[in-house]
Parts: C-alpha cells; sequence; structure tokens
C-alpha cells in the first residue's frame, strides 16, 4: 500500500512526463491487485491511475496512458 506523508493511501495518482512508465508500473503493482486490473473507466472503485507524455508508450495494466503534451488545456480536460 503506497501511503505519502499525510499517512492517508493514495486513490488516484497522475504520472506525468510518464514515459517509458516505470513508476506508472510501480504504482500500479503497489496500488492494484495483480492479475484483478479493469480499464472500465466507468468505475469508480478503486485506484485510478492516469499516465502522460509526448511519447506513445506501452500499455501498462489498469493505467490509462494517455498521449499528449502536459502544458494543454485539451490534455489537462482529458485527465
Amino acid at each position: 500500500q503506497v501511503c505519502p506523508p499525510t499517512g492517508r493511501p493514495v486513490h488516484r495518482a497522475v504520472d506525468l512526463c510518464a514515459a517509458p512508465g516505470s513508476w506508472s508500473q510501480v504504482l500500479s503493482d503497489k496500488l492494484l491487485n495483480k492479475g484483478t486490473s479493469d480499464d472500465d473507466d466507468d468505475d469508480d472503485k478503486g485506484p485510478k491511475i492516469v499516465a502522460v507524455d509526448l511519447q506513445p508508450m506501452a500499455p501498462l495494466p489498469g493505467v490509462k496512458c494517455l498521449q499528449g503534451d502536459i502544458t494543454s488545456l485539451r490534455t489537462a480536460q482529458a485527465i
């Protein structure tokens, strides 16, 4: 379980400039039950991880990968 200095568990994370995806993979391993990842965006239960980069990234279990510029409004809205 990932806990920031507040001591409260993390339920949502955005990995900016994420390529190649190493930190997103660590988050996925820590926050999600291995083997039970679900890419259903309509499901509000469980942790959510979004990875954003200008470069394309390989799919990661339980991670929504977005290709875009983190300084653009369009990307911010997609997140």
